[in-house]
């Protein structure tokens, strides 16, 4: 038996599943591409402080808008402001945190909702079971509650993947987004103190 007949099995319930898992991975996918986008290379960020510990403040301005990641900006935001530079990019640094954490609850809501549908399989599933054996008296075999116990075993079991690998990939990212604020802090920090 093929994993396609095995899902098909799981009636109805598979299709908003399927969905869910379908969101999952589109989420996963854009998270992935966008922090690989909004990396910084090292080399750029130490240029930068290079000629900032020399003075040269448009040289480092420079550097910043040649390479456009979020640390960058939140460098030149601080480098442009005629005051008040750590708090120009502490509060650049919040708009720009919004990004990395964007689709972060969509993917929470698809980890917790897929396991839900997958019960909701099995109850569907069980009721079925059930409605064979009034319909029949009572006088059934395995065979012929052996769609409704299908439906209910895959349903829960899809539902449970999806939920678990999702789930997954949310605390990665999370972990991410905590690792990449980190960055943005000390970096912040490390600039700010050499404008001073």
């Amino acid at each position: 038996m093929s994993l396609f007949e095995i899902l098909i099995k799981g009636g109805y319930m598979i299709i908003p599943i399927g969905i869910a898992s379908l969101f999952g991975i589109a989420i996963i996918i854009e998270r992935f591409i966008y922090y690989r986008r909004t990396r910084t290379p090292e080399d750029v960020i130490e240029k930068c402080k290079i000629k900032l510990k020399d003075g040269d403040v448009q040289s480092a301005v420079a550097i910043c808008s040649r390479t456009d990641t979020p640390i960058t900006r939140i460098i030149s935001a601080g480098l442009g402001a005629e005051e008040g530079k750590e708090k120009t990019m502490e509060t650049v640094a919040r708009k720009e945190l919004l990004g990395f954490e964007r689709y972060l609850t969509g993917l929470a809501t698809v980890a917790g909702v897929a396991p839900l549908l997958g019960f909701l399989g099995t109850v569907t599933g069980m009721i079925k079971a059930f409605m064979q054996v009034e319909r029949l008296g009572g006088n059934v075999n395995a065979s012929v509650l052996a769609g409704g116990v299908w439906e209910a075993l895959v349903t829960t079991a899809v539902g449970l993947g999806v939920g678990i690998i999702t789930y997954i990939f949310y605390n990665y990212f999370l972990g991410r987004v905590q690792s990449i604020k980190e960055g943005i802090e000390t970096t912040a920090d490390e600039i700010a103190g050499i404008t001073v």
